[in-house]
């Protein structure tokens, strides 16, 4: 089993996501359901700092319990199935709001699955099959940028970088137990779609064209709405000038595309005014940290038998 060793500061950032498109399709005789969704990671970030030391250690700063930690679990996937062990103190800085629909979990995971993969040679398309066994969003953060996903959402296909796109996002005080299996339980027919809208915006994004919220959408809206908080949310969101409010995967974080940095600044003075906190962000292409780790100083050695 090849051992990794951190020999100088490594720090690696873990991007958020949205989902620009995300149309429920229908449920399958399996009890899943059946998606087609446009991921996009973009500028709100965790981070993970590999320090030099002789053993492995990690600490979450920022408020994660162990038991939902993916970062703990992928270094045990990444012992199991990328067959690799870690000398290195791992810390992660947590910024991205836990369960709020935009990642931030998987993001770690699939961010530090990437890294340890490219740091002993290995390919992202193994990352991404260790990464499956953390859920299904993890893979798409191995390498980030702007993918579809279909099936159960597990199915995911990289696509060009989209142009850039601004966006305003904010997230309600609002914690939903379950929150998955509540909101797909949620779902009435009239939620679910052919999912047309997001194949015609993935056809854009092939075609290098600019982000048309006209073909954005989300199946969940109308649930996520049934709640208070995020009702009034988007109200704010709307009240300062939004022109269109999405919720960010099965939410409670709702965002509004924007044309610009002015607008997006606008947008967001508007919504602090109402005493909310919002976060602009800007798309991330895809192999964000790939400079960092190709200028890493890690030492490899392959313990004897």
């Amino acid at each position: 089993m090849p051992r990794i060793e951190i020999a100088e500061p490594l720090t690696l950032f873990a991007p958020a996501k949205l989902n620009l498109g995300l149309e429920v399709l229908g449920r399958r005789a399996d009890g899943f359901h059946q998606i087609v969704s446009i991921l996009q990671t973009v500028s709100i970030f965790d981070r993970i700092d590999l320090l030099p030391a002789r053993h492995l250690s990690y600490v979450a700063i920022g408020g994660i319990r162990r038991d939902e930690d993916l970062v703990w679990r992928a270094l045990r996937v990444a012992e199991t199935r990328l067959d690799v062990t870690i000398a290195a103190e791992i810390r992660l800085h947590k910024s991205i709001p836990v369960a709020a629909g935009l990642g931030g979990g998987s993001s770690d995971a699939g961010t530090l699955l990437g890294a340890l993969a490219s740091l002993i040679g290995l390919t992202r398309d193994t990352a991404r099959e260790a990464a499956a066994a953390l859920g299904s969003d993890v893979p798409f953060f191995v390498s980030g940028g702007t993918a579809t996903a279909r099936g159960t959402g597990a199915r995911v296909s990289s696509l060009p970088d989209l142009r850039r796109a601004w966006f305003v996002v904010v997230t309600p005080d609002l914690i939903l137990p379950e929150k998955t299996r509540t909101l797909y339980g949620e779902l009435k027919p009239t939620d679910l779609s052919n999912g047309d809208a997001t194949q015609m915006l993935e056809e854009r994004i092939r075609a290098g064209e600019a982000l048309d919220p006209r073909l954005m959408t989300n199946s969940f809206t109308r649930p996520l709405l049934a709640r208070a908080e995020v009702r009034r949310a988007v109200e704010v969101l709307r009240a300062a000038g939004a022109e269109l409010v999405l919720p960010a995967g099965a939410g409670p974080s709702v965002f509004a595309p924007v044309r610009g940095i002015g607008d997006a600044k606008r947008l967001s003075a508007g919504v602090a005014s109402a005493g909310y906190v919002c976060r602009v962000c800007t798309t991330v292409r895809a192999g964000l940290n790939d400079g960092r780790l190709a200028a890493a100083t890690v030492r490899q050695s392959t313990p004897r038998e």
